[in-house]
């Protein structure tokens, strides 16, 4: 096997342990008060501009069906609301509250300080090599 075949594979393994590193800790971090994909789906609304559920999954790359059991959590919650659209009666659109927003504020704090701890190993200047790299395998 190729030395960049082996770094390939070794990228991998890297990249999806951190993956599953990142996404375990801050589901740990954000305790009972919302689950990590919550979390996603709730920071792709705080924009503030509604949203239909297809639209969203569409977004964070889910089925429809995944996509409205999670809403349906979140609004249980309090953090969405679902309402019609003023323009056509037929959408349905999906709103943050100010619980949500506040939610998602202190959420955010907390990933904040969770990914400055982590990255604290790396100096500046290979954080931004880091990011430069990334964002070239991103296209």
């Amino acid at each position: 096997m190729s030395e960049r075949i082996e770094m390939i594979h070794q990228f991998e393994e890297n990249f999806r342990f951190l993956l599953k590193k990142f996404q375990k800790d801050l589901g740990e971090l954000f305790g009972k008060e919302i689950t990590f994909h919550e979390f996603l789906f709730l920071k792709h609304l705080s924009d503030g501009e509604p949203q239909m559920v297809s639209a969203l999954s569409k977004k964070m790359k889910v089925t429809a069906s995944y996509a409205t059991t999670v809403v349906d959590k979140l609004l249980n919650k309090g953090y969405i609301n679902r309402e019609r659209s003023s323009k056509d009666r037929r959408i349905v659109e999906l709103t943050i509250t100010e619980k949500g927003t506040a939610l998602i504020k202190k959420m955010d704090d907390k990933q904040t300080e969770y990914m400055s701890q982590q990255l604290e190993v790396i100096s500046d200047s290979e954080l931004e090599t880091l990011n430069l790299l990334l964002n070239k395998i991103k296209g």
